[in-house]
C-alpha cells in the first residue's frame, strides 16, 4: 500500500473503485494481533482527549501514528510526549500513503470543515473511522458519508460519546416499554458563552492575514474548504465561529442533547420545515450570537435555544441540576464555566407528563416528581470509545454509526442553514431538498472544493 498519493487520487478516488465492498474485510483481520492499530487525524485539544480515552483501553488499542496540521504546537505537545517513537505526519494524505497497510482504524478530531476529506479517504482503503461530531461539515457530505459506509462496509463511530451512556439505553427502554409516547414537543438549549459572541454580529469580513506559525500547514488545514488567509482568529477553537469551517452551537452540542430524541422519538427523520426566530446580532459570515430555531417532525416539533438570554419558559416543576464542575472553564473547552440553566431538553408528552434531561449521558428525570423513582432500565456496559474498539474487533456493533449519525448531523446543517439565511423555509425529507428555495440546497450542497481535493466528492 505504500503507493504514490497522486496516482492514488487520480485513479482510484475518482473512479470510486477501490475494490472493498461490505464485508469484504473482517474486522478481526484488522486486528490479528488482538488490537486495533491506531491512527490519529488531529491530535491536541478534543483530539487529545479522544485520544488518551482509546488508548487507555492497552488490551484492545495499539496507537501507530499521529497526524496534526499544526503537529509540534503547543497543544499537541502532550501527544507527542506520550508517544515520542511514533511517525508523526502533516497531512493525513502521506501518512496513508507510507502506512495504509500498518492501519487499521483511525481517530478524525480535526474541525468541522476536515472531517468529510479525511474520512472518505480512510473508508475507501478498508479503515474504521471514528469521527468526532459533527459528522460533516454539510448535508451533502453526510449523506456521501452515509452512502460510503454501505459501500465500503466499514465500522463508523461518530464522537457523541454519551450514546454509549445510560441515557442511551434508558431511552431507548423507555420509548420501547412506552414511558415515553406521544411526544408532542421537544424543548433544547444551550445557553452559555461562545467564541462567536464577542464578534457581536459586526465584523464585515473575515481576519486579516497574519504570519503563518512555522508548525502549520495551513494549505493542508483549509483543505476542501474555502481559502482564507491565517489568523489566529480563524484557527486554533475559532473555526467554530465562522460558516466556511464550523457548525454552531447546534452542530457542537445537539449531537450530546438531541441524539436519543432523534434516534428514538424521531426515528431518524428530516423536518419538514425549519423557522428561525429572536435573532440578534446577525451577519454573513459567523454565527449569530442568540437564535431559536424551530423543526417541524410528523407530529412533534423540535425547539432549539441558543445564546446567553434566549431561554425557554421552563416547565412546571422543572429542576436546576445541581452539578458543579460539569464546565470547568479553560481553552479547550471554549472558557464555558456552569451556567444557571445546564445545557439539555424537555420532553413533553401528550398526557401533561415531562421529562427533563442534561447532554451527554445523563439520565432524564420527571417534572415534577422529585421524590418518585423512575422506571429500571438497562444500564451501560462499554463507554463510546471501549464500543468502538470492540466493534472493529466484531464484538459489538457501534453505537453511533454513519447511518445512525448522518441523519442526525443533517438536521444541524439545516439549523445552519436558516442561521445564514436569516430565514426559515420548507423541506422534503424524502426528496431531501428545500421546497422551491434554490438558495438553501445550494447551502445544502456546500461549496465547490478546492483544487486538488474534488476527487472526495465523486461518489
Amino acid at each position: 500500500m505504500n503507493i504514490n498519493r497522486r496516482s492514488f487520487i487520480s485513479t482510484i478516488l475518482a473512479a470510486g473503485a477501490y475494490p472493498l465492498m461490505p464485508g469484504c474485510f473482517s474486522p478481526k483481520a484488522y486486528a490479528a494481533n488482538g488490537k486495533v492499530r491506531l491512527a490519529a487525524i488531529g491530535c491536541g485539544a478534543q483530539a487529545w482527549f479522544d485520544l488518551k480515552a482509546l488508548a487507555q483501553n492497552k488490551d484492545l488499542c495499539e496507537v501507530v501514528a499521529l497526524c496534526d496540521t499544526d503537529i509540534g504546537a503547543p497543544h499537541t505537545l502532550d501527544a507527542l510526549k506520550e508517544f515520542p517513537a511514533l511517525p508523526r505526519f502533516q497531512d493525513f494524505r502521506k501518512m496513508f500513503d507510507k502506512m495504509a497497510d500498518e492501519i487499521d482504524a483511525v481517530l478524525i478530531g480535526i474541525p468541522d470543515h476536515s472531517h468529510f476529506c479525511a474520512a472518505i479517504h480512510a473508508m475507501r482503503l478498508g479503515k474504521a473511522v471514528y469521527v468526532e461530531k459533527p459528522l460533516a461539515h454539510s448535508f451533502r457530505e453526510c449523506e456521501l458519508l452515509m452512502a460510503a459506509e454501505r459501500k465500503y462496509g466499514v465500522v463508523t463511530q461518530m464522537g457523541n460519546q454519551g450514546h454509549s451512556g445510560n441515557n442511551f439505553y434508558q431511552y431507548r427502554d423507555y420509548v420501547a416499554n412506552g414511558v415515553i409516547k406521544d411526544v408532542t414537543k421537544v424543548v433544547s438549549h444551550m445557553n452559555m458563552q461562545r467564541r462567536w459572541h464577542k464578534w457581536g454580529g459586526k465584523t464585515s469580513s473575515y481576519p486579516k492575514a497574519e504570519q503563518l506559525p512555522k508548525t502549520l500547514d495551513w494549505d493542508v488545514w483549509c483543505g476542501a474548504a474555502p481559502w482564507h488567509d491565517f489568523s489566529k482568529d480563524l484557527a486554533y477553537g475559532e473555526w467554530r465561529c465562522w460558516y466556511d469551517y464550523g457548525n454552531g452551537c447546534m452542530g457542537d452540542w445537539g449531537a450530546h442533547i438531541l441524539d436519543c430524541v432523534h434516534r428514538f422519538t424521531l426515528k431518524g427523520a428530516l423536518p419538514s420545515e425549519v423557522a428561525i426566530s429572536n435573532v440578534i446580532g446577525w451577519n454573513p459570515y459567523v454565527f449569530p450570537i442568540q437564535d431559536t430555531l424551530t423543526m417541524k417532525f410528523p407530529g412533534v416539533t423540535l425547539e432549539w435555544y441558543e445564546g446567553l438570554d434566549n431561554k425557554p419558559k421552563l416547565p412546571e416543576g422543572f429542576r436546576y441540576a445541581d452539578n458543579k464542575g460539569l464546565f470547568p472553564a479553560s481553552t479547550a473547552n471554549d472558557g464555558l464555566i456552569d451556567p444557571p440553566l445546564k445545557p439539555g431538553k424537555e420532553i413533553y408528552l401528550a398526557d401533561g407528563t415531562v421529562w427533563q434531561g442534561l447532554s451527554h449521558a445523563s439520565t432524564l428525570v420527571r417534572c415534577g416528581a422529585q421524590d418518585e423513582p423512575v422506571p429500571e432500565f438497562e444500564k451501560a456496559h462499554n463507554d463510546h470509545y471501549r464500543n468502538f474498539l470492540l466493534a472493529v474487533k466484531g464484538e459489538e456493533e457501534a453505537k453511533s454509526p454513519f447511518h445512525i449519525a448522518a441523519p442526525l448531523s443533517e438536521i444541524f446543517c439545516l439549523g445552519v442553514a436558516a442561521q445564514r439565511l436569516n430565514r426559515g423555509f420548507k423541506f422534503d425529507p424524502v426528496k431531501k431538498c428545500a421546497i422551491g428555495d434554490a438558495e438553501v440546497d445550494m447551502l445544502l450542497k456546500g461549496p465547490a472544493p478546492r483544487r486538488g481535493w474534488e476527487e472526495y466528492y465523486r461518489g
